[in-house]
């Protein structure tokens, strides 16, 4: 057999270096292929380096949840220094000594995960000599399709162009899906390239995990519990459970739901919010559930994908939980976005419970407490990445509007809005849209969702916290100098 390599970190941005530096191969911290592909055990740990990788404080375990797109919405107070990096973000200065390199650190990140994917799928082809029990092949591959679709999603929202104004023949994002060094397949797609690769992808899981996951017919609850392992009905490997941090079946759904609505295809966003929801496994969260001894800030019930970095307290810590925490807001403000005087019930803001203002000796902060935890709640080391409450956000938005009090109902009665502040307000598109600014903004803090419903719409000035108008091209995020300049 043909001597293989499964490279850790395959793409090298270098910003200083030749314009197709970030293609090369880096050869540190290679595993041979033959040895980490020579059993099912080992296209597991490959699968789950994956999961790993992506949680980890480059990507959703930080920079494109909390911190980097919630800055670029500018969901946390202005540095009173002019040279912090937030700062510079928060005006969408992309060439600022230490934005650049971020950026360019969080697009060498998402390829870097994609190329792990795809020699993983790559060795799932070619290595017939290794036998899988219990279908885990079907599951392993459905997941790494559907988890390419996912971060090629979000590269695209992120340093794609303006949904509003794409044709199928606007230059967007790279779409890979081989493990290759030749810069012909590396350079950037077309939109509609992209999309036509990122569909067949997410059709391709659904196909396999619709048949193979075993989220299909158990409830996210039996299959967080090893006791139900080979009972009836239920998986015989224990590998197979915990379905929330790997990319279920549901996912995919979701996935397809925010690809569609992204491209702007209403009916068939529409078509797999409907799915998500109409399965019954993911219920909104509620006062219930959020006054639960034991329960956290995140919503968990609700994630149909999410990652968990059991470090994530270490990361979040010095941004929301110090004296000199870098990510916080002031309570005006809070009170205006939570829209305190009309919706005084509201879960997320009822007696402040993401939100806690300390008075330290020489200042007061109002610290966000969804994933460090409050008095109440616990802290959690999960961060979601999909949740079933954008299922009815886009049903809002994408559904017929004849329909919106089916999905409008269940999210005021589970977040405890005030219905005679919202009845008769919603009669046209335009309003439904600022209807959704808000509830985005107090529904997604900290999860990075904001910016990307500012760009899908096109906004060219923000009202909350103040009033600020954008820069020209701010809300597309330039993609690297080494792969702009080749191409």
């Amino acid at each position: 057999m043909k001597k293989a390599y499964y490279p850790i970190l395959f793409l090298l941005l270098a910003l200083c270096s030749a314009c197709n530096d970030w293609l090369d191969v880096n050869p540190r911290s290679q595993i041979k292929g033959e040895e980490l592909y020579k059993s099912e055990d080992g296209f597991k740990k490959a699968l789950n380096g994956v999961y790993i990788n992506i949680a980890k404080e480059g990507l959703y375990g930080r920079q494109t949840t909390m911190y980097f797109t919630d800055a670029l919405a500018r969901l946390w107070k202005d540095p009173s220094l002019n040279t912090d990096v937030l700062y510079a973000i928060n005006r969408f200065d992309y060439t600022h000594q230490n934005v650049e390199p971020l950026v360019s650190s969080i697009f060498l990140t998402y390829y870097n995960s994609i190329a792990q994917l795809n020699d993983l799928l790559k060795n799932l082809d070619e290595r017939t000599d290794v036998t899988f029990r219990y279908n885990n092949d079907k599951l392993l591959r459905g997941e790494a399709l559907g988890l390419r679709a996912f971060l090629h999603l979000d590269v695209l929202r992120m340093f794609g162009p303006m949904p509003q104004t794409a044709t199928d023949g606007t230059l967007a994002v790279p779409y890979v899906t081989e493990i290759t060094n030749e810069t012909s397949k590396l350079v950037s797609k077309t939109w509609g390239e992209v999309f036509t690769l990122m569909e067949k992808d997410l059709l391709d899981a659904k196909a396999l995990l619709e048949e193979y996951d075993p989220v299909v017919t158990a409830t996210m609850r039996q299959l967080e519990d090893t006791y139900y392992i080979g009972t009836e009905g239920m998986p015989e490997d224990e590998w197979q459970y915990f379905r929330h941090g790997r990319f279920n079946y549901y996912a995919v759904l979701g996935t397809l739901a925010r690809m569609y609505h992204w491209k702007g295809d209403k009916e068939q966003a529409a078509a797999y919010a409907r799915q998500v929801i109409e399965s019954e496994k993911f219920p909104l969260a509620t006062e219930e559930t959020l006054s639960q001894s034991g329960s956290d800030l995140v919503m968990y019930d609700e994630h149909l994908f999410d990652i968990d970095n059991p470090d994530l307290q270490d990361i979040v810590e010095p941004l929301f939980a110090t004296q000199t925490a870098s990510l916080n807001q002031d309570e005006g403000a809070l009170d205006v976005a939570y829209e305190s005087d009309v919706h005084n019930s509201d879960i997320r803001y009822r007696n402040r419970r993401y939100w806690e203002t300390v008075t330290y000796q020489q200042s007061v902060i109002t610290h966000f407490r969804k994933y460090t935890g409050n008095n109440t709640n616990a802290s959690s080391n999960r961060v979601p990445l999909l949740r079933s409450v954008e299922m009815y956000f886009i049903l809002m938005e994408d559904a017929p509007i004849a329909e919106l009090q089916t999905w409008l109902d269940p999210y005021i009665v589970a977040r405890s809005l005030t219905r005679t502040a919202i009845e008769g307000t919603l009669t046209t598109e335009s309003e439904i849209v600022a209807f959704l600014e808000k509830e985005y903004r107090k529904e997604f803090y900290g999860e990075g969702q904001l910016f990307y419903f500012y760009k899908r719409h096109g906004y060219t000035a923000y009202t909350w916290p103040s009033s600020y108008t954008l820069p020209q091209n701010a809300l597309v995020v330039p993609k690297p100098d080494g792969l702009t300049d080749f191409e």
